[in-house]
């Protein structure tokens, strides 16, 4: 466990990176809006369930690959961006199908987004990135293991993650709530969506600096 000094310190920092803008918020921001509350945490959700993979990557020090090979690390960049171009085409196609029910969204919106939560998480190697340069500078050595440290750091960003997102859901949602007694604004739905995937690839895919947070 790290100094309670760092811990604190880390937790203020883990809170203003959280809200930098970046994939993940605009992800959450535009589920909440166009598909409600539900929705939008199933794909925070997602994002939180991302860190399964990351955690275990950084603390044993497996993410230095991805610092070493830059090929690996753009073809994973490029990756996680042509699964989000895949997901704003398919949307921005639903949205020309014509007139749709908010119980037809709702019920359509739930599946899958777990999963594209997660991917667009895990297929964004600066996450690891900035996990790797991030959570060694709130280790002491002289306190005790640096690992068992790191592990306790990276489960915090996540959790206050996962809260941060949780309230962006709801915030969105209820913008979602006025805007959906609106006709209209059902059918541009899944065009909305459809554009912030197309927006939130393009971000991922040409922002390539690594020292920056990617989510």
């Amino acid at each position: 466990m790290p100094s309670l000094h760092l811990f604190l310190l880390f937790l203020t920092a883990s809170l203003a990176l959280n809200l930098t803008p970046g994939p993940d918020m605009a992800l959450t921001l535009t589920r909440g809006m166009t598909q409600g509350f539900r929705v939008a945490w199933l794909s925070v959700l997602g994002t939180f369930a991302a860190g399964a993979v990351q955690i275990p990557l950084v603390v044993f020090g497996l993410a230095g690959v991805f610092r070493e090979s830059p090929m690996l690390f753009e073809t994973v960049k490029i990756a996680g961006a042509l699964y989000l171009v895949y997901l704003g085409v398919r949307a921005l196609r639903r949205s020309l199908q014509g007139k749709q029910s908010i119980a037809t969204v709702a019920a359509r919106g739930e599946q899958g987004v777990f999963w594209q939560g997660l991917f667009t998480n895990l297929l964004n190697p600066k996450v690891f990135l900035f996990l790797v340069a991030f959570l060694p500078q709130f280790a002491d050595p002289a306190v005790g293991p640096v690992w068992q440290q790191m592990l306790v750091l990276a489960i915090s960003s996540k959790v206050l993650g996962l809260l941060n997102g949780t309230c962006f859901a709801y915030g969105a949602s209820r913008i979602r709530h006025w805007l959906g007694r609106n006709p209209w604004f059902l059918r541009l739905q899944d065009s909305i969506l459809g554009v912030a995937m197309l927006g939130i690839a393009g971000y991922i895919f040409f922002n390539r600096t690594p020292g920056h947070r990617g989510g």
